[in-house]
Order: structure tokens, then C-alpha cells, then sequence
């Protein structure tokens, strides 16, 4: 193990919280409350702290710290102005057990001098209470659907098997609330942490690593606080055992983002040939500096151990980049084919006995069989299937099919050509390999049902080609690391 039993088991209640509080509530924080109620959380141990009202939202309020009928609070989330923030925080330690706070509040270290000050007021008033730990402060908090605790109500409520550390809170919101409506993704567990004054990125990893709903780790980094200059060291050494893909997305990478960092999370941004050893020394995999490139790597990688574990079957990574693609027009093929080359993929040209062979299955009159499969009067005919199977034996590793919607899905040949698609969808993941479906991102109502249909059943789903080999290509990356540290 990364950390201690101990360590790691500390941070239980601040995911799956017996009582909350928070300090101070109003219209400016309600989304906290209505959060806490989409969740299903236990209402009457969420206290409310409020000096002017007596209720909120249909809770009641209590006016001061002293009223709050609990002795030990598991989450206190601390909402008030920087220049209260210390006085109060040593209030509400004094009074009470708190096992774990979250600043919510702003304009600390990451704004000026005396936001700076303030944090360093912070640390010192925590490491005083040694068993309370803090996240923030500037910082969104916690999503944990098995906590039943989220800041926003538009979160979903099924939890997954995706795990998130974001330095940002409005990237952590549009990583959730984007996934979970572009691809129904689902969450183990979601953290804003901001400025990291005391909880730091290495402990919430050492805590996912262990965890046995979280199969895949998303890092939104952008630097260490100054106050923890030895967590570049605890960092590196998590990342070197951890045992699960952890997809790293780093803010500050050039010297213009750097300056960005330090206004937003007043964090130091590392340099680029360190970050480059470190990609090295672990399993680590690198995202690129987009939100949409990481929601759609998670998106395989989830969907991906998810099939394995309904199978009950040990995971197996792709072993090539051989890629098969099949779509309608040859024009989009030879697009296709340049793209996924120069991305990095195979697209093997068939000929020879492997061409005889798929010619015997189909006699193709128009179109080819060489690989993009161009079939346009096919789709819904037993032979688009005997094709693809065939095809795919030839030791492909990604299959991918471009598609359109269908207006009349009550048709025969749309019948038809959905059980194909099953068919090929059992054949393709019963030899643990990757079918993909390509069906463009366009406003149409036949879209979407044929979208939702495809989604309920478990197809991957798409909006490009490009999205979906880069995606599979991290797969394969992150299954070449697995391989070579089983060798060392």
C-alpha cells in the first residue's frame, strides 16, 4: 500500500460524511443545500448556520456555532468573507470535534499579499488542531454519490468508477456535468481541491488508489502550494506505485499559463523537463491542455473496465494499433485513413488471400474492401457481419464504424441493420477488442433516439473519429506501461 490503513481510512468521512455543516448559509451558497437534497442525504443531520433566517430551503437554521445539537461534525464547510475567515475558524474549533472543514471561501493566496498571509494563518491554526484536516481554501469541495454529499444538484446521482482531483472547481464542475451528458459518465468520487493548504493531491490519490469503486483517476494539476514544497517528492513517489491509470491534466505548462496558475490557486507551476521525467519514471498518462480530450479518454477507459468487470475476467490492454474501419463513402475513408495514420494508428490495406477471402464472402460491385470496408448497400445484410468478422481476424485491435442516424427506426432495414450492429458489437468485445461507433454530433431528434439506443446498450459512442482513436491510442499507451513494468 501507498500509505498506511490508517492514512487512508482517514479520509472516510470526509467523502461519506455522518452530519454536516455549513457556515454560514444564504442565497449565494444555496446550491450546497440543494446538492445535499438531490444527493438523498440525511437532512436532519445537515445544520444549517444562518444569523438572519430561521429556515432555509425547508431547513431550519441555527443562528450561532454553539446551537448545533451534535458534539462531532464529520464536514463543516466554511462559507464567509477571508477577513472573517480566521477568527471564525478558530471559533468553530474550539467549540466542537471536527474531523474534517472546507473552505469554500475565496481570495486567499491566490489573490494578493494578504490572501497569502491569511493561508499561512490557516496552516498554522490546522497543524494546532492536528485531527481536524482541511481542503481548500477557494475550492468547490466534495461529490460523492456513495456519501450522498454534492455541491451542485445537477450532478447524478449513480455513482461510477471514475475518480476526479481537479485544482479547479469550475473544471471539476464541467468535467462532471459535460460527462455525464455527453457520455452518461459516472463518478466514484469528485474533489475540488484548490489552493491545498492542507490536504494535498498525493493523499486523495493514495485514498482512490485503494478505493474499490474508482477503476480510473483524472488529475487536474496545476501546482503545489508553498506551503508543502516536499509534496513534489510524496507526489512522485504515489505516481510511481500507483496501481491504477491515472489521467493527468496539467494547467501551466507554458510560461503564460504559469502566470495564470499563481492568480488562480497561487500554486508553483513545475517546469516542463521535470514533468517530463516524471511521465517516465510512472504509468502516468499525459492529457493534453483540453477538457474535451480528457472526457473522452475517460470515457473509453471507463466504459473499458466496466465490461471487464461485469465479465468477472482479468483486464487485457490492446496488444497493436491495428485498426479496421468501416463506413459509406469512400471519400470519408481516404480522410479517415490519413487522420488515423497520422495520429499514430494502423490501417492495414488488405490484399492478397486476406482480400480473396473477403471477396468470396461479398462480391463487392461498388465500393472496397481493402480497408476503410466502404459498404453503402449492405448495412442491414447478414454479409456486413460475415465481412467485418472476417476482417477482423486479421489481428485488429480497433474497429471502427461510421454511422448516420435513421428516421424510420420502425423500418425492416433499420431492424436489420441494429441486430448487425450487435452482432458485431458481441463478436468485436468477445475477443477483447474495441468497436466503436462514429455517429457525428449534429442537432436532429433522430439523432438522439438512435444515440440513446445505442448508449443503453452499451455501444461506445462517438462524435469523431479523431476523439475516438485518440482516446483508444492513451488505452494502448496506458496497456504498454502495465506490460513493461511487469517485465522490470
Amino acid at each position: 500500500m501507498l500509505e498506511s490503513n490508517r492514512n487512508i481510512q482517514s479520509l472516510e468521512l470526509l467523502f461519506k460524511p455522518r452530519n454536516v455543516v455549513i457556515y454560514r448559509v444564504s442565497k449565494a451558497v444555496d446550491f450546497f443545500v440543494k446538492g445535499f437534497k438531490r444527493q438523498g442525504f440525511n437532512l436532519e443531520k445537515l445544520y444549517l448556520i444562518s444569523p438572519k433566517e430561521d429556515s432555509f430551503l425547508g431547513l431550519k437554521c441555527y443562528k450561532t456555532f454553539d446551537e448545533i445539537p451534535v458534539e462531532t461534525i464529520d464536514l463543516v464547510i466554511l462559507s464567509i468573507r477571508r477577513d472573517l475567515l480566521i477568527q471564525t475558524l478558530q471559533e468553530v474549533l474550539s467549540k466542537k470535534k471536527i474531523h474534517f472543514i472546507h473552505i469554500f471561501t475565496a481570495g486567499t493566496g491566490e489573490f494578493d499579499d494578504i490572501g497569502m498571509e491569511i493561508e499561512r494563518n490557516l496552516k498554522k491554526i490546522l497543524e494546532d488542531y492536528s485531527n481536524t484536516r482541511s481542503i481548500g481554501p477557494n475550492c468547490m469541495g466534495i461529490y460523492s454519490p456513495q456519501g450522498k454529499t454534492a455541491y451542485y444538484s445537477s450532478f447524478p446521482v449513480e455513482p461510477g468508477n471514475i475518480g476526479l482531483i481537479f485544482q479547479s472547481g469550475d473544471l471539476h464542475s464541467k468535467m462532471i456535468k459535460f460527462g455525464s451528458r455527453r457520455y452518461n459518465l459516472c463518478f466514484s468520487i469528485g474533489v475540488s481541491i484548490g489552493n491545498c493548504v492542507d490536504i494535498q493531491i498525493s493523499e486523495i490519490l493514495s485514498y482512490l488508489n485503494e478505493d474499490d469503486n474508482t477503476d480510473v483517476i483524472c488529475v487536474y494539476f496545476e501546482g503545489i502550494s508553498p506551503f508543502h514544497k516536499n509534496e513534489g517528492k510524496k507526489l512522485l513517489e504515489v505516481l510511481r506505485k500507483i496501481k491504477k491509470p491515472v489521467l493527468f491534466m496539467r494547467g501551466g505548462k507554458t510560461e503564460r499559463g504559469q502566470t495564470a496558475v499563481l492568480s488562480h490557486t497561487g500554486s508553483m507551476a513545475t517546469k516542463k523537463n521535470i514533468w517530463n521525467a516524471i511521465y517516465k519514471q510512472t504509468p502516468i498518462i499525459e492529457v493534453p491542455s483540453s477538457l474535451d480530450d480528457l472526457i473522452d479518454i475517460v470515457y473509453l477507459f471507463s466504459n473499458y473496465f466496466n465490461r471487464y468487470k461485469k465479465l468477472k475476467k482479468k483486464i487485457e490492454y490492446p496488444i497493436n494499433k491495428r485498426s479496421l474501419v468501416i463506413l459509406w463513402s469512400g471519400g470519408f475513408g481516404i480522410l479517415a485513413t490519413d487522420m488515423l495514420i497520422e495520429l499514430g494508428l494502423e490501417v492495414p490495406h488488405f490484399k492478397g488471400e486476406t482480400l480473396k477471402k473477403l471477396n468470396e464472402i461479398y462480391p463487392i460491385r461498388v465500393g472496397s474492401l481493402s480497408n476503410p470496408l466502404d459498404l453503402p448497400f449492405v448495412t442491414y445484410q447478414k454479409e456486413l457481419v460475415e465481412v467485418t468478422k472476417a476482417a477482423i481476424d486479421e489481428n485488429i485491435s480497433l474497429v471502427l464504424l461510421e454511422t448516420d442516424a435513421w428516421k424510420n427506426i420502425e423500418g425492416e432495414r433499420f431492424k436489420g441493420y441494429y441486430k448487425n450492429l450487435l452482432e458485431i458489437k458481441d463478436y468485436v468485445e468477445n475477443q477483447n477488442k474495441i468497436f466503436v461507433i462514429i455517429l457525428h454530433q449534429y442537432p436532429s431528434e433522430s439523432r438522439k433516439i438512435f444515440s440513446d439506443m445505442l448508449l443503453k446498450d452499451n455501444f461506445l459512442v462517438y462524435p469523431s473519429l479523431e476523439a475516438a482513436a485518440k482516446s483508444f491510442l492513451k488505452l494502448y499507451e496506458y496497456g504498454e506501461e502495465v506490460r513493461n513494468s511487469k517485465k522490470s
